[in-house]
This record gives C-alpha cells, structure tokens and sequence, in this order.
C-alpha cells in the first residue's frame, strides 16, 4: 500500500510540473545604458513556449525609436503589433534618456557618472494576449557604461547589483515601471517592518541620504497605521543640477531634488507629499477629480507628520492658518489640474472630513479608515469618495455639501 500511495504522490508530482511550467514564462528586459548617445537600447526577451501570442504598443513621441523584432512586428496608425515566434525572440527598441520638464530642469537626465530615469520612459506599456493562466517571470539587467558598477529600482535586486525580479501581482505580463538610478552612486537602506527603504543619490550630489532615511523611519510607523499594507520596497532617488527642482512619484519609488528641504518653512512636506502618492496610489478618475488624489497628499504629509510627534499641536494649527491664506481665493476644487492654492484648500476640506468622521463616530474611526477603501479602487471618483467617507462616518458628512465641489 505504502509503495502504491508513493507511486501515487510522485504520478501527481510528475503530471504537476509540466503545468506549472506551462503557465508561466520567461521574460527579460535588458537595458544598456550608451554614453555617446545619451540613449538606452531597450530589449524585451521572451523565453520560448508560445505563451505570448500577441504584444501591441505605442512608442511614446520622442522618446522611444526604431522598434525591430524578432517574428511579425507591423505598424498602424501609430500602433505596433508584435507576434513573436513560439520559440521565443526579441523586441527591441532605442530610449532617449533626456528628458525636460517644462523648461525647469531635467525629469530624466544622462551625466558623464550617472543617469536618472523611469521604467515607465524606457519599455513601452504592453497589451498583451497570453495563453490561457500563463504569468510572466520577469526580470531586469542593467548593462553599464565603463566605470559604472551600481544600479537601483524600486524592484528587489537579483543575484547581482545590475539585477532586479520585476513582479507586480496586479499584472501578468510584468512590465519595469518607476524611478531608476545607475552609475557612481551612493545608497542607505534600511528595512522598516516589511518594506525595505532604499535612499540613493550620484556621490558629491548634496543629498544627505541619512538625513532622508531618519526622517523616514521615523514617520514610517504612521504610514503604516494609516495605509494599512505598504509595498515591499520603495526607492528615494535623489541628485542635484540639472534635474528638475520639486518632487516627482510613481510606482514604488519617487524623486526629490537634494536641495529640496525635507519640511519647508510653511511646515508642508514635499518628500511626505510625494510618498503618499507611494503609499496609496489614489488617483482622481477624470480631470476634474485631480484634486482628490493631491488633496490628500498634502492632508496626510501635515498630518502623519503631527501624529509621529514633528508637529506641535500648536504648530499644526499655524500650518492651517498659512493653508487658509494660501487658498483664500480658491473658489472650485474641480480644476483640470490641482495647483498649489487649488491643494491647499483640497487638504483643509479633507481635515474637515475627518474631524467630522470622528465626530460622528465617537472617535472610533477617521478619514484612514475612509482611505484605506479607496485604496483598492485606485481611480477615485467625487461619488466614490463620498460613498466611503459616509461609510466611515455612518451618515452623510456635510463637509461634501460645499460650493467648492459644485
């Protein structure tokens, strides 16, 4: 009996792994950083077995070049439609790297020791049709210039510094987005409950990396209590001239110029701003709803900052008081584009909110309980949000009933 259940076992074993291998398939991005031409040649490896039938995508304008695969690649109306071989091939394609951002500086940039970039301007955004449960395993290499021997991504490293394991489970073809940095670097980790913290920056680029990471760990227990599950790695790049002067967020990561100061003087956050936009990934779902998404990211940056014990109740009232005056004149939150008087009065309603939520509930829930809700949604709409503030409040909150929204 016991040789029939052990013949059994290793049957099942046998007839199992031929499935697993089935659903699942290689794919690797290859990117090699040129100095000559301030660009990157973009290769997308798919492993063999068919799973992918079909990739279409559209290169973004100036940015991206000169796709040649292996297989059918055909063009229409500015649309590319990749059918690879069953055995596996190759796409690949040219990126620009520089890139300027409204005529104040560099959002993407290439130097004679480093270079700053998002996955999101490097590998185009894939349709893809894949075989019935396949699931991508994917990766990432760097391929660096002479004298370059460090890289960094929000995606855990591989088995060497030039590696990453890119897994999105939202995905099944996986695809290498967020803030990226290689070349002469200098980098801080830590890892702060389940998520690693990662703080890099071009050596002699200003940035006080300790600082950063401090300040972080620091705050990082309220995000934590606020957001509920945060993802497994976030990156902080940093660097200095020629890049662009603010804060920029995406996927897993974010950018900070190093001259950027961690509190401004008005007591609001830049880099705490930007890292909510990490940490919840609330967007507004039309133009008009913009205001939701930067709303809170300036309501939460005051807000977890006074709750980790940076701010003074008195202080935090002082903040308020400078918000008032900034978005005196505001008269509709409902902009195609959320500016900063536009934010200001966007945080101030939210606070109202949540005083309210607490107020009707006894102090038993608040505006997180709200937001960790509509963090699953990640496209936000005015209706959507009222829904879960109400919810969170057990009637309706009349901080909604303002002239603002109408």
């Amino acid at each position: 009996m016991r040789r029939i259940i052990a013949g059994l076992i290793l049957s099942l074993v046998a007839a199992a792994a031929p499935a697993q291998q089935r659903d699942s398939f290689d794919l690797e991005y290859v990117v090699s950083l040129r100095q000559a031409t301030r660009d990157a040649l973009v290769e997308v490896r798919l492993g063999g077995g068919g799973a992918v039938k079909r990739l279409r995508f559209e290169l973004k304008p100036g940015r991206q070049s000169d796709p040649k695969a292996d297989g059918s690649l055909v063009e229409k109306d500015g649309a590319w439609t990749w059918e690879p071989p069953a055995r596996g091939g190759t796409l690949r394609l040219v990126a620009k790297i520089d890139h300027e951002r409204r005529g104040n500086g560099y959002d993407a940039y290439m130097g004679r020791r480093w270079a700053v970039f998002r996955g999101d301007d490097l590998v185009p955004a894939f349709r893809a049709r894949l075989a019935k449960g396949a699931q991508s395993r994917a990766t990432l290499r760097f391929v660096l210039p002479p004298g370059w021997d460090n890289a960094d991504t929000g995606w855990p490293h591989g088995p060497d510094k030039q590696h990453f394991l890119i897994d999105n489970p939202e995905r099944r073809f996986d695809r290498p987005v967020g803030w990226m940095i290689v070349g002469d670097l200098g980098t801080r980790r830590e890892r702060v409950g389940p998520t690693e913290i990662a703080v890099a920056a071009p050596k002699g680029a200003g940035l006080h990396r300790m600082d950063v990471m401090t300040f972080l760990t620091f705050v990082w227990p309220e995000f934590e209590h606020a957001f509920g599950s945060l993802p497994p790695k976030i990156l902080l790049v940093g660097a200095g001239e020629p890049m662009w002067r603010g804060g920029l967020s995406a996927p897993n990561s974010l950018f900070l110029h190093a001259e950027r100061p961690l509190v401004s003087e008005n007591g609001t956050s830049t880099l705490l701003h930007e890292l909510v936009h990490v940490a919840t990934r609330i967007r507004g779902q039309r133009r008009e709803d913009d205001w939701i998404a930067e709303g809170l990211a300036e309501y939460y940056a005051i807000e977890l900052m006074h709750r980790a014990g940076g701010m003074t109740d008195a202080r935090r009232e002082i903040v308020r008081a400078s918000l008032e005056r900034w978005s005196d004149d505001v008269k509709t939150l409902l902009a195609r584009r959320s500016t900063g008087a536009v934010t200001a009065r966007a945080a101030l309603l939210f606070e109202d909110i949540d005083r309210e939520i607490r107020a009707a509930s006894g102090g038993k829930r608040d505006l997180d309980d709200a937001v960790r809700g509509l963090v699953r949604r990640r496209d936000v709409s005015l209706a959507e949000l009222r829904v879960a503030v109400e919810k969170a409040a057990g009637r309706p909150v009349k901080a909604l009933d303002t002239p603002l929204l109408r």
